[in-house]
């Protein structure tokens, strides 16, 4: 078997049952197999690599927070990109030595959500600069864009710059909210007490293509890079913060309604 074709032995073994997104489809988990592929038989282990990821993604975060100019944007992108591929590549080496294990997919969604923490973080920090010091959100070509905050320029000339830290603070709280959320909603405890529901009819319905158009926001690896080269990471932050919004609310109330109406004490 050729390198080409053990690879793509790989990929399919290792990627088998796997959730994934555009970004991890097209983008992360093929190049996370061509790693695997030189990697399989070297000592690392899935847990590395899942710490691997969280230095690369704060180093992205650094280089947001602290190089304003356009190619630094690419640069942080490129960086919290390189940590999705690892973020796929722990998996599959996890799938491909038979090595997972619950502490380890628990390890896994925890650093997802420092990185998630920390992309959202820098770009609203950046945006901030930006709109303080305009003059140094340079263009791919040399020259600054009219306004790399075009779609909050309203927020802002209506409310002034510290304005976005508070839409910052927002956003931040739901997505500690989500996050804890989600968690929460992992645990078998949670599963056994209220099993899901049986899936409804298929079709085309508003309220599905609203919860696709929705994970495709939270998915932002699958088109950050394309903002980043657009400068306009500012339409991230406004689309993440209000579908984060919309569901840490709904699974909030989801999670408080069931608890409410639950009687630990029976018929007594």
């Amino acid at each position: 078997m050729g390198a080409w074709d053990e690879i793509k032995d790989l990929h399919k073994k290792s990627t088998a049952g796997a959730k994934e997104g555009i970004a991890f489809r097209w983008f992360s988990r093929p190049l996370a197999s061509f790693i695997l592929f030189h990697i399989q038989r070297s000592k690392w282990t899935p847990n590395q690599i899942t710490i691997l990821s969280l230095l690369v993604g704060m180093a992205g975060f650094l280089v947001h927070l602290f190089v304003l100019p356009w190619w630094g944007l690419m640069l942080g992108c490129a960086l919290f990109m390189l940590a999705h591929v690892l973020d796929a590549l722990d998996g599959q080496l996890a799938r491909h030595r038979k090595a997972g294990s619950v502490i380890g997919m628990h390890f896994d969604f925890f650093i997802d959500a420092l990185k998630a923490y920390m992309m959202y973080g820098a770009l609203a920090v950046r945006l901030y600069q930006q709109v303080r010091h305009p003059g140094d959100g340079q263009g791919p070509w040399g020259g600054a864009y009219a306004s790399p905050t075009f779609l909050l320029d309203g927020f802002v000339r209506d409310y002034g710059a510290d304005s976005i830290l508070l839409f910052t603070a927002f956003g931040m709280a739901m997505l500690a909210t989500g996050i804890g959320c989600t968690e929460f909603m992992k645990k078998k405890e949670w599963k056994d007490l209220l099993p899901a529901a049986s899936g409804g009819a298929g079709g085309f319905s508003l309220v599905g293509l609203a919860e696709k158009l929705g994970r495709f926001v939270v998915d932002y690896p699958s088109y950050i890079l394309l903002l980043c080269l657009l400068n306009r990471v500012d339409a991230y932050f406004i689309a993440y913060t209000l579908v984060v919004a919309v569901y840490s609310a709904r699974a909030l109330f989801g999670i408080t309604l069931r608890l409410w109406r639950i009687n630990p004490y029976g018929n007594r």
